[in-house]
């Protein structure tokens, strides 16, 4: 079943059981002021009858009255005045054949002083009267109640209910009509997207509504698709790129050192070559392996207490070792009293990665491959390393792109890189929920800044 007819149904439905609760309303509060009315004017009848019938008993010593009129009068009048002394004697009566009413009747209405309650056809109104004397008389009031007041009614509020159920069914379909042309227009929008185009969006409307709130949670949505294709298709030709060339190379060299006999000295040449790119093969394969399992793992990843001057000792040492050419300063300032401020939560091994690839980056960058870095702390406790190079700087409109992976500027088409090491350190630091801030300094050179959380300790 389509939402637009389910919801005509259910409004129907809703608005039908409202409308039928209030014609049974109306219908049994008109009933009740036609009975009220009936038994109202049975019982100024009775009270104006009894009044005068018990005042000449009394004054005439009768025993009783004739009654009045015949069976057709009766008809004609159709309601019938008795009046019954204590003894429940008949006294007096419009109609000259009445019914009797049971004892136990007359005693109920002398017992409660006034009631109403059915007597064959008819339905009779009991009272009792104590007359100035002090003779106790009771009074019954019947007559035939007529319900063609009532047919009508009921007649008027059937065909009412259903003209009504019908203007809604109809008011429904075209409100629900209404109500789901945006959800209309955005499924056929959405069908027209394809995935050879993602730029395409979807219209948003100037109405600040649930539908306008979803349209714009799925444009967001369909920003991010979209990054993610571009992602991945510059993923795929650079990392294309960044293996077909050291591979090429490779077999370039091999395939010249093998088309003619070569002294010893230019195939050892020749080897250390093919050796120094695979060396570079294998790091890029590292990296590109460091953060596809960050990606993968995210919040996973295990830490643990680690002091933050070793890291960075370690990372240096590590770098110096693969690179003797490189020169790193490193000093730390402010050195806490309290040794617990030295220590961070983080994963030791990715940290470190983090560390070695600023490092790198510095003194790839640096004419004279040297890097500073320096390690201090602020009064809050929050360890702050800061590395700065000698560099060319980044232009403040490349910031953001140097993180994004195989990213790599035009500045640096000269010196050897992936482009991958700072994705990788992006990834690692906000998987540790660390601040990582670049600026440029002047004349020349870059800082990194990097900000860690406050120690759990202090917290």
């Amino acid at each position: 079943m389509q939402i637009r007819t389910r919801l005509t149904i259910q409004f129907m439905l809703i608005v039908a059981s409202i409308m039928l609760v209030a014609m049974f309303y109306i219908y049994f509060q008109f009933k009740n002021h036609l009975q009220n009315e009936f038994y109202g004017n049975l019982r100024s009848k009775a009270n104006l009858t009894v009044g005068v019938v018990a005042s000449r008993l009394e004054r005439e010593g009768l025993a009783e009255l004739p009654s009045l009129g015949n069976a057709s009068s009766f008809t004609a009048f159709a309601e019938n005045i008795s009046i019954f002394d204590e003894k429940g004697r008949r006294v007096y009566t419009f109609n000259p054949s009445p019914s009797d009413f049971e004892s136990a009747t007359l005693q109920e209405i002398n017992h409660m002083g006034e009631c109403r309650f059915p007597h064959g056809k008819y339905s009779a109104f009991g009272t009792r009267y104590i007359a100035p004397s002090g003779n106790l008389y009771t009074v019954t009031g019947e007559a035939v109640f007529d319900p063609a007041e009532l047919q009508k009614l009921a007649r008027i509020v059937v065909f009412v209910f259903l003209a009504f159920c019908g203007l809604v069914a109809i008011g429904g379909w075209f409100f629900a009509g209404q109500a789901l042309s945006p959800v209309s227009r955005i499924m056929n929008q959405v069908d027209a997207l394809l995935p050879s185009d993602m730029s395409r969006r979807l219209e948003t409307s100037k109405n600040q509504d649930e539908l306008a709130r979803l349209v714009v949670t799925f444009n967001r949505l369909l920003d991010r698709l979209q990054s993610a294709f571009n992602a991945q298709k510059l993923f795929l030709s650079n990392i294309s790129h960044e293996l077909k060339n050291p591979l090429t190379v490779i077999i370039a060299q091999t395939e010249i050192a093998l088309q003619k006999d070569r002294p010893e000295a230019e195939y050892r040449q020749t080897l250390q070559s093919v050796l120094d790119d695979t060396r570079e093969l294998n790091l890029v394969s590292d990296k590109l392996m460091q953060l596809a399992k960050i990606t993968a793992t995210g919040q996973q990843v295990e830490f643990e207490k680690i002091r933050i001057d070793e890291a960075v000792w370690q990372a240096k040492a590590a770098l110096i070792k693969s690179h003797p050419d490189y020169k790193i300063n490193f000093e730390i300032v402010n050195l806490p009293d309290n040794e617990e401020l030295l220590y961070v939560q983080a994963n030791e091994q990715l940290l470190r990665t983090a560390l070695t690839n600023l490092m790198d980056n510095g003194c790839k960058f640096s004419p004279d491959r040297h890097v500073k870095v320096r390690l201090s702390f602020l009064n809050e406790g929050n360890a702050i390393i800061e590395i700065h190079d000698q560099g060319p700087g980044i232009p403040e409109d490349e910031v953001q792109l140097v993180f994004e992976p195989f990213y790599r500027s035009p500045k640096t088409d000269k010196v050897k890189g992936s482009g991958i090491g700072l994705s990788l350190v992006d990834s690692i630091v906000k998987l540790h929920n660390i601040k990582l801030k670049v600026s440029n300094r002047q004349p020349n050179g870059t800082v990194f800044r990097l900000e860690f959380p406050m120690p759990a300790s202090i917290v």
